[in-house]
């Protein structure tokens, strides 16, 4: 028996409707990257030294903390701070990221899980290189700490790629800092120190701390 004309209609309808993609407007999660222009360590032993910034160097990313064999206190401690500029008004759910290849080499000691800290969260014009921060210009604490607060905790490993946490970026556009120290619970010595770097070109090989915005 033929198919009638009504009944070949109906089954080329249902074809098409199930071959046919359905066009569904999907906006990507983040819209940019941006890569650190600043990384530059405060150091608890050297308290009024103005270091580098490793970037123009090494990119070296370093944080530790020492136990005083003979008190058990706290000592040496070396915070990082990564900053990131230029962020355009408007810009919105600033989340900072951190990614390592497998292969990247971290050197670790003890236990070196991170927290991470905003740093003139609420002065982003504050956040330039070249500036005059050095250990003394942020410990001990001020009143407010320079608009710092809690952000995030962290433990760098190879083959990684995490968010850290989000936050609203800074109204008006301008620049983001964080610093990475080693966690307040944390006892003995602790460290964790690597290369931060990027192909500025084209992003390969991108290693360490970055930001997204618009996610």
């Amino acid at each position: 028996m033929r198919p009638t004309t009504t009944a070949l209609i109906l089954l080329t309808l249902l074809n098409l409707s199930t071959s046919a993609p359905t066009k569904v407007s999907v906006a990507p999660r983040c819209r940019a990257t941006l890569f650190p222009f600043l990384a530059q360590q405060l150091t608890e032993a050297s308290p009024n030294n103005i270091n580098a910034n490793t970037l123009s160097l090494d990119g070296d990313f370093h944080v530790a903390q020492s136990t005083d064999p003979s008190t058990g206190a706290i000592c040496n401690r070396i915070y990082q701070i990564i900053a990131f500029n230029n962020i355009p008004s408007g810009s919105y759910g600033c989340q900072l990221n951190a990614q390592f290849p497998s292969s990247c080499p971290i050197a670790t000691t003890g236990t070196p899980t991170l927290n991470v800290q905003t740093l003139y969260a609420d002065s982003p014009s504050s956040i330039t290189y070249p500036n005059d921060w050095s250990w003394n210009t942020f410990w001990p604490d001020t009143s407010p700490a320079f608009g710092s607060g809690s952000f995030g905790t962290i433990t760098f490993e190879p083959g990684q790629t995490t968010t850290i946490n989000s936050m609203a970026c800074p109204a008006g556009g301008g620049n983001m800092a964080f610093v990475f120290e080693i966690a307040e619970w944390v006892d003995g010595n602790a460290s964790v120190e690597f290369e931060e770097y990027v192909n500025k070109m084209n992003g390969a090989g991108l290693t360490g701390a970055y930001l997204t915005y618009d996610c």
